[in-house]
């Protein structure tokens, strides 16, 4: 589970940033509650929760907010759950390696499992998290998730599908199978490369090399080397054989 949160966060480590109030706050009203809850931020680079409200002391019956972690999360999750568990996170780090450092932000994640309390009962948990930290190259800094109560909503006892909420005008994807591919729209507004990158962009897709690039652009090799990893960057590309897949799939130019 760690090597997937690592791989999510690609392994990023940066300080929390106190000014992150405010967006806290603004995140926690596009969560619509239904029940009892409480939230944390959790970074996934060290796999841990940074911060975790009191109220899971009445919601999973723990003596201290401290005893509430990743570790005990999964600890404690019904056995019917785990797999299913790391099949959705699984199915996360799939999806949000497919968004463009924009849209990281812009979606809501949800799922529900069981979670024993500290007196030995289970209660269905719906689990909702957003991103509220990335870099520029989209990597997931941190998350804030709430978790609610909703055992009083079950009455058939069976688990909710895997959900990806978009906010902010993204497409949502419900019920999603963790086998299923997900395209996620992209498009030249999306990516929003400056006209200069576009040129840039043209002269790689040619197989232009940066001196080449920077020769005909009459510009410096380290100008045309800061906009390729730009380019990648807005492009959630990887390597250049993906980027150029992206301009053909996507018509970028």
């Amino acid at each position: 589970m760690k090597k997937t949160w690592y791989e999510i966060a690609r392994y990023q480590e940066k300080p929390m940033d106190v000014n992150f109030e405010l967006e806290i706050h603004k995140k926690l009203l596009e969560i619509f509650q239904v029940g009892e809850y409480y939230y944390y931020i959790f970074n996934p680079a060290t796999a841990s929760f940074e911060y975790v409200s009191d109220n899971v002391r009445n919601v999973m019956k723990v003596e201290k907010t401290t005893d509430f972690t990743p570790q005990y999360v999964f600890e404690n999750m019904h056995p019917d759950d785990q797999n299913r568990f790391l099949a959705h996170e699984q199915k996360v780090l799939q999806f949000f390696s497919s968004l463009t450092p924009e849209q990281v932000l812009k979606y809501k994640v949800s799922y529900d499992y069981r979670l024993r309390c500290g007196d030995g009962s289970y209660k269905w948990i719906l689990m909702q998290t957003v991103t509220i930290q990335s870099d520029d190259s989209g990597a997931v800094i941190r998350v804030i998730g709430v978790q609610t109560d909703i055992s009083h909503l079950k009455t058939n006892n069976q688990p909710s599908g895997l959900s990806f909420i978009g906010l902010d005008g993204e497409k949502s994807y419900y019920n999603v199978p963790v086998n299923e591919i997900i395209t996620v729209e992209i498009n030249e507004n999306t990516i929003n490369l400056t006209s200069r990158e576009k040129e840039v962009l043209r002269k790689i897709v040619e197989g232009k090399t940066s001196s080449q690039i920077a020769d005909s652009l009459f510009i410096s090799i380290h100008t045309v080397n800061s906009h390729r990893k730009k380019i990648l960057q807005k492009t959630n590309s990887k390597s250049i054989s993906e980027l150029i897949i992206k301009v053909l799939n996507y018509n970028l130019l």
